[in-house]
């Protein structure tokens, strides 16, 4: 039996709220979850396939005819207004023939360079292990990529337990196994490691960055790992040498942006909000205390997260951009002194990939590093070794991977 929710109806679907950009909390706050098990909105596949089409087009439509209308509204009246009170910071075209000189100038020189990371983690009972990649590339070979591999174990069971062993032993594997690599930490290493392998360029060379410049993984700290001085430092090199670009691939979690991102033409681009206000934003939901760290030279988190905003926020810009009739609109950051260019040159590579309009150079960066590491590889390798220590036994994989 097949459920058509996307069906129209008032009992099932309600507006959803500008607040809510994730689609599995906007279903929670606007589907009524008893209506939908009823078995009056259950058919068999026969009935599904002959108005699931249907409806979906019609309600898709509407939709569509809706994000028109906001469109020409944005673009007529509400842009001008932003603009004037200072709700946009800009709001501009780029030169085409700008764009077209950096590509000779910068982009086919191998003056511009993109990296990318991908991890692939495997736990076992007693185990966690990770991998970490990182590619760099440009257009004239200056490609790279380095890995590396953590593998971390709790306290192995004594020859000969007694209950009291193993129970304790089976408790430290637990919850609160400390040995346990969290993934807040895993993506602060490999979204530092990215941003280092570009800094390691020549400093004339242009970096393109995929992701915000101020990752949660990196601001988190990582609990009583402590890594915040560490990425703040790192994350201020990037800002000082200014000749970057940040551009986010997955803009679900920017709903209010990639909605006026929808009335740009192709081109162009606005300038939203400050470093300063990102950060401030941050640090309104950030559970950081006023606590001395001795890792921090005795500062507390808080102390060192307001010097760093302090210095480097008002450097910082975030803004939309458009790059092609058919592609959606892009988020990206840069330095605040540096925008015309870190735009064009964005836009510039985004020409090589058509109606994608993202910049190439990130998907190549993206492609080379997840094609040479595989997060199946990892896993399979992992398996094996298990599966070799263990005499040929599956004890230590997991239900899913015995399916294969």
């Amino acid at each position: 039996m097949f459920s058509n929710t996307i069906n129209g109806d008032n009992t099932a679907y309600s507006e959803i709220p500008d607040d809510m950009p994730e689609v599995d909390e906007a279903f929670a706050q606007t589907v009524d979850f008893d209506v939908i098990v009823d078995s009056s909105h259950w058919h068999d596949p026969g009935h599904y396939y002959q108005t699931m089409p249907t409806k979906t087009r019609n309600i898709i439509g509407r939709v569509v005819a809706s994000d028109q209308q906001l469109r020409h509204e944005l673009r007529e009246i509400y842009f001008p207004e932003l603009v004037q009170d200072g709700t946009l910071l800009d709001w501009k075209c780029a030169d085409q023939r700008y764009i077209e000189l950096l590509k000779q100038k910068r982009l086919f020189t191998g003056k511009v360079v993109a990296a990318d990371g991908t991890l692939a983690k495997y736990e076992s009972l007693s185990l966690v292990g990770a991998q970490i990649a990182v590619s760099k590339v440009g257009y004239r070979g200056s490609t790279g990529q380095i890995v590396s591999d953590l593998v971390y174990w709790g306290k192995e069971l004594p020859n000969n337990p007694d209950v009291r062993d193993i129970v304790r032993a089976i408790k430290s594997r637990g919850k609160s196994l400390p040995q346990k690599l969290p993934n807040l930490f895993l993506y602060a290493l490999m979204t530092y490691k990215e941003r280092q392998v570009l800094l390691d360029s020549p400093p004339e060379y242009f970096k393109l960055i995929q992701g915000p410049i101020f990752p949660h993984e990196m601001l988190s700290g990582s609990g009583k790992a402590n890594t915040m001085q560490t990425c703040l430092e790192l994350i201020a090199r990037m800002i000082e040498t200014g000749n970057y670009a940040c551009i986010i691939s997955n803009s679900t979690a920017y709903r209010d942006l990639k909605m006026l991102g929808l009335a740009l033409n192709p081109g162009e681009y606005i300038v939203v909000r400050t470093g300063d206000e990102l950060l401030e934003d941050f640090l309104d939901n950030a559970n950081y205390t006023n606590t001395p760290i001795p890792q921090y030279g005795n500062r507390s988190q808080i102390r060192v997260f307001k010097d760093f905003q302090q210095k480097y926020g008002s450097k910082v810009v975030q803004g939309v951009l458009r790059a092609h009739p058919l592609s959606p609109p892009y988020i990206f950051y840069c330095n605040a002194d540096q925008l015309h260019e870190a735009v064009h040159i964005l836009l510039a590579d985004a020409s090589n990939t058509g109606a994608r309009g993202f910049p190439l150079l990130i998907d190549l960066a993206d492609q080379y590093c997840s094609g040479a590491f595989k997060a199946s590889e990892y896993t399979n390798f992992m398996n094996a070794e298990f599966s070799y220590a263990a005499g040929g036994s599956g004890v230590y994989q997991s239900e899913r991977t015995t399916r294969d």
